[in-house]
């Protein structure tokens, strides 16, 4: 099912004729993970940064991004059926009521045309019956053009303009980055027994995506760009989970700490004070 799915992304991608290097240079998505989403293999991370993954897709080939998603899940389910398509129902309502509308617009219009050439012909001289007529048959179809565009209005709520994704990659940076002098008049402001952690990533190409447990009690999740920086403080230990670990740099209270990390993997660690402990598992937050 999920190759099922996989061919469906690939197809719009080709469809719009955007090969995978320039997929990668939109989403800023690395090359291998492009791949592997092409190739059906949607376990190279965790499932939170896939569906990141596959919702920047969605966008750049014009596929609905809520509706993408949901196939995705019925992928993983098993429950994948066969895509309609077919016409959109707004397409399909619109074919459906335009004949009706065009019907009732030209009957009395033809009926009009038809009773009044033979009246002109039988009794020229009636011109003001004949003007009444007009003026009915021209309120008739006015009426009607009204109720087709109000009718088709209405099945258009749902269109609304989107930005551009540049603009919106743009917008994206800012909500995940700390700019540097807010983290610097935060740095003042922090108690001096805290811990201060800085996450860098120090790559000028990949992303890096990061989860953060602070001191067990609340939990934060951002992706970080090529060559920024977010600061986080706690008071006894982080816990975190590291997508594309290998292109992370950690300093606590300014001191650079030594971790084992990969390139392209997903690790697991637990920050405190004296130590880096790495994790088998994902942590969690544990609530009373």
């Amino acid at each position: 099912m999920l190759t099922k799915f996989a061919d469906e992304l690939k197809s719009a991608r080709l469809k719009k004729g955007i090969s995978l290097q320039q997929m990668a240079a939109k989403t800023r998505i690395d090359l291998k993970f492009l791949e592997a989403i092409d190739n059906g293999n949607f376990g190279f991370l965790p499932d939170l940064y896939v569906k990141a993954f596959i919702k920047q897709y969605a966008k750049v080939v014009d596929l609905d991004e809520t509706e993408t998603i949901n196939r995705y899940e019925e992928a993983k389910a098993g429950r994948l059926i066969e895509k309609d398509d077919s016409k959109s129902l707004l397409e399909k309502r619109i074919e459906i009521e335009k004949p009706i509308i065009e019907t009732k617009a030209e009957e009395p219009v033809k009926k009009f045309n038809d009773d009044n050439a033979k009246k002109m012909t039988e009794k020229p001289q009636d011109k003001k019956k004949m003007l009444r007529l007009l003026a009915y048959a021209s309120v008739i179809v006015v009426v009607l053009v009204v109720i087709f565009i109000a009718m088709f209005n209405k099945s258009s709520d749902i269109i609304v303009e989107e930005k551009s994704y540049e603009k919106v990659l743009e917008e994206t940076k800012d909500r995940y980055v700390v700019p540097e002098k807010k983290e610097e008049a935060l740095n003042k402001n922090v108690n001096t027994d805290s811990l201060i952690l800085q996450i860098a990533n120090v790559d000028s190409l990949d992303s890096a995506w990061v989860m953060v447990i602070y001191d067990d009690k609340r939990k934060e999740d951002f992706l970080l760009y090529p060559k920024r920086t977010k600061t986080v403080t706690a008071l006894d230990n982080f816990k975190l989970t590291m997508g594309n670990s290998g292109i992370i740099s950690l300093m606590l209270n300014n001191q650079k700490l030594k971790f084992e990390a990969l390139r392209g993997s997903v690790r697991h660690y637990k920050v405190s004070r004296d130590s880096v402990e790495r994790l088998p598992l994902p942590p969690i937050l544990h609530t009373e």
